[in-house]
């Protein structure tokens, strides 16, 4: 992601005014001197040297801040709204959501929105994220960027601060679909040219407005030209949709265009100026994607694989993968199962990164070390405290004091409340990744900001893998379809946990059953909820977890629960106590619970007596 910025002084802007108010006071005519001159000093400001200015009544300046470059990601990022600043919001990806508020605005490729100052914004792109190269970046790489996001001011002649309407044709937070975009383009990179000072920055700041205005200019023509448009972009787009939810059937040319209603030859020429591709070049991309994709996740034959992305045979789907990979499906599932080096690993294109929430764990499964996350709270309960010594606490919610102070140039926000999201967007690039998601997305989401995608789709590979045959293995001495609850003490706190943290191992496929209550949890998307001692014995399961912390509250809590007549009666195989260590789901902690659970149900009480 790159950041221009550009700073001015009011000293500056005021001598920006007086300039372009001169040029008007001279190119203007004697008809003040006319007749009808008194009504016409009725209208016009005088200053005290007498001197009569035109109204300032529809001009204004437009004065350009910044231009940002987004990448494609999965996760949320927050869009920052800096003082008085309007945005010009431009997506390249394929489609993606702009959230405004309590609304949202669903836009496909090259569709713009313009936003008034201080409305809040968040983005995101739909669908698989597009594969990058693992190179470093360099300049703005107008034509493969996800968004293009435009920051500018506007100022009525005569005002001191920013005017927060644009006084132009162009609607807000309305889809404006871009139809030349070799033109939009090229007007871009005109204007992050002009942002670049030059030796001589009056000059320069006079420069800077041409190209935003010609921008703007471009955005209204191109409104006027859109409504006279016929349909046929929009019916071409539609197709390519239906070949992104049923690239699983039988799909020709002709079936596409009849679809679109659009005739052979135009509908080839749309679509390719739409997706860089040909029709049928762009299924077969879909179906390999989601072919690589199998081959890593699931343990399918060729043959299943091969129908499950709608190739004919397997025969016909190795040869097309061979041919467009390089390899056959075979070894490139081998060579993404050895693990990677980390020596080899691309780099990273952020060096600070702040983690707000759970995404610590995340981002140290990744091999990278946050320089500020919330270290006393998660840090502390985790399996990598000593990982993090030397990173600074920035509280659980992430205190934008303490983050400033770190100078991020990415901050992860995977928490559980925003309450400082605008201000911690205007530090630093601010990406929302939902903790409650499962833990395979979440980690793809997280892989993708920082170039480790290989790396995390390797270890889902892996972890899938491991699950099954730790299933199976403990299915030789016990019986693992018994139901089990999980419990987690906090602080004297008694939580009933779903599909969370210690849940989302031991809630297998091949696994123990949430029991009733839990169920409801899982079908009502409630990862856990608080609960009280007497009210616990509504999860009745015929095994019962005990996550706990060493706080004496803790210990108190369970001594009080365990005298209670329900639980009191429970044999002692029915209960097993362990630590609030192993309730994460990131990467580390459920490669170690692996190892560690077959441990728990083979012994039973596994740690029962320390607490009693």
């Amino acid at each position: 992601m790159n950041r221009f910025l550009i700073f001015y002084s009011t000293k500056s802007r005021t001598i920006l005014w007086q300039l372009i108010c001169l040029r008007l006071l001279l190119g203007s005519t004697n008809e003040n001197t006319t007749h009808g001159k008194e009504q016409d000093m009725e209208h016009s400001p005088i200053d005290n040297t007498g001197i009569h200015y035109l109204p300032d009544t529809g001009f204004s300046l437009y004065i350009p801040q910044s231009v940002i470059v987004l990448r494609r990601l999965s996760s949320k990022q927050c869009i920052a709204s800096p003082h008085g600043s309007h945005r010009l919001i431009v997506f390249r990806s394929a489609s993606g959501l702009l959230h405004l508020g309590k609304h949202f605005v669903q836009t496909e490729r090259n569709d713009a929105l313009l936003l008034a100052p201080g409305a809040q914004a968040i983005i995101q792109f739909i669908g698989q994220p597009e594969e990058t190269s693992e190179g470093s970046e360099s300049g703005l790489q107008l034509d493969t960027a996800a968004a293009i996001i435009i920051f500018f001011r506007v100022y009525r002649l005569g005002g001191a601060t920013p005017s927060n309407e644009l006084l132009s044709m162009i609607p807000y937070e309305t889809r404006m679909n871009i139809t030349d975009e070799s033109r939009f383009l090229d007007l871009v990179g005109s204007l992050n040219t002009s942002l670049k000072l030059s030796p001589f920055p009056e000059e320069s700041r006079l420069k800077q407005q041409i190209p935003l205005q010609e921008l703007l200019l471009f955005l209204i023509e191109n409104i006027r030209r859109n409504t006279e448009m016929s349909d046929n972009i929009q019916a071409v787009k539609q197709t390519v949709a239906y070949i992104e939810s049923h690239y699983q059937q039988n799909i020709t040319a002709r079936k596409l265009y009849s679809i679109a209603g659009v005739a052979k030859w135009q509908y080839s020429s749309l679509f390719q100026s739409i997706t860089g591709k040909k029709p049928l070049d762009y299924v077969l991309d879909i179906r390999l994607k989601h072919a690589k994709r199998l081959l890593l996740q699931t343990d399918d034959t060729l043959a299943q694989i091969a129908h499950a992305v709608g190739f004919k045979d397997e025969n016909y789907f190795s040869r097309k993968f061979k041919q467009t990979e390089g390899i056959t499906p075979r070894q490139y599932e081998e060579a993404s199962s050895v693990n990677s080096s980390p020596s080899l690993m691309p780099e990273v294109p952020y060096k600070r990164i702040v983690a707000i929430g759970y995404s610590l764990g995340d981002l140290l499964s990744l091999g990278i070390k946050p320089v500020g996350a919330d270290v006393e709270i998660i840090g502390k309960r985790g399996f990598y405290w000593d990982e993090i010594k030397d990173v600074e606490d920035v509280g659980l919610l992430g205190e934008p004091a303490k983050i400033r102070e770190l100078h991020p140039d990415l901050i992860v926000h995977s928490g559980f409340r925003q309450d400082w999201i605008d201000e911690l967007a205007s530090i630093a690039p601010t990406v929302l990744i939902d903790r409650y998601e499962p833990v395979y997305i979440r980690i793809m989401q997280l892989a993708e900001l920082v170039n480790r995608q290989k790396f995390a789709e390797k270890w889902i590979y892996r972890h899938r893998t491991a699950s099954k045959r730790m299933w199976r293995n403990l299915a030789e001495h016990v019986d693992v379809k018994q139901t089990a609850s999980v419990f987690s003490i906090v602080e004297g706190n008694l939580y009933v946990m779903s599909i969370k943290g210690f849940g989302v191992t031991v809630y297998h496929p091949d696994g123990m059953q949430p029991p009733p209550k839990v169920k409801e949890m899982i079908q009502a998307g409630i990862p856990f909820q608080l609960t009280r001692p007497e009210h616990a014995r509504v999860y009745e399961a015929d095994i019962h977890f005990f996550l706990m912390d060493n706080d004496p509250r803790t210990i108190g809590l369970y001594r009080e629960l365990m005298h209670l007549p329900y639980w009191n009666s429970k044999h002692a195989d029915q209960i097993i106590v362990s630590q609030n260590k192993f309730n994460f789901d990131d990467p580390l902690t459920m490669d170690k619970l692996l190892i560690e659970l077959p441990h728990m149900i083979l012994k039973k009480s596994y740690c029962q007596s320390n607490f009693m």
